[in-house]
C-alpha cells in the first residue's frame, strides 16, 4: 500500500484550489469598480456643492436694477481630473422674496418672484435652485455620474 498522492487527486487539488482563486479574483474585480464609482459619485457630490455656492456669490454680486434677475448660471469652466471632466448647469427656477425687501420687484425678475413673510424673519429671501452635475470621461464622452438636485437655498 502506497502513502503518496496519486496524480487524479493531485489534479483535483489543483482544480479546487484554482477555482477558489477565480473567486477571490472575482469579488476583488467588483469590489474596485464599487471603490472608484463611489470615488466618483463622491466628487461629482462635492462639485455640486461648490456649484451651489458659486451661484449664490453669482446671485449675490449681480446687479438686479440693471439686467433683472439671474435666470440661470454657468461655470465659466469645467473641471478635469483624472480623465475625467466635472460640469455643471443651474437653472434659478423662482425668487421667493419679502414683501418689505428692497430686492422684492416682480418687474425685474419677469414673474418669477414670490412673497412670502411679513418682513419680520432675518432673511429678505430664498431661491429655488435646479442643478444638474454630470462626470463625463474624456475618452469616449459617456456620462459615468450624473445628479440633479432641485435645492431651496437663503442667498
Amino acid at each position: 500500500m502506497r502513502k503518496a498522492i496519486g496524480l487524479m487527486q493531485a489534479i483535483m487539488m489543483i482544480l479546487i484550489v484554482s477555482g477558489m482563486m477565480l473567486i477571490v479574483l472575482k469579488y476583488a474585480s467588483i469590489s474596485s469598480k464599487h471603490t472608484q464609482n463611489s470615488y466618483i459619485r463622491e466628487q461629482t457630490e462635492l462639485y455640486l456643492t461648490s456649484i451651489v455656492e458659486q451661484t449664490l456669490l453669482k446671485i449675490s454680486f449681480h446687479d438686479r436694477n440693471a439686467s433683472g434677475c439671474l435666470k440661470s448660471y454657468k461655470p465659466d469652466k469645467n473641471i478635469t481630473k483624472r480623465g475625467i471632466t466635472y460640469s455643471a448647469d443651474v437653472n434659478i427656477t423662482k425668487y421667493y422674496m419679502q414683501k418689505d425687501s428692497n430686492d422684492y420687484d416682480k418687474t425685474k425678475c419677469n414673474g418669477v418672484v414670490f412673497e412670502i413673510g411679513d418682513g419680520k424673519d432675518s432673511s429678505h429671501g430664498m431661491i429655488l435652485l435646479e442643478v444638474e452635475v454630470k462626470a463625463t470621461r474624456d475618452s469616449d464622452n459617456r456620462i459615468i455620474s450624473r445628479i440633479i438636485r432641485r435645492t431651496l437655498q437663503q442667498p
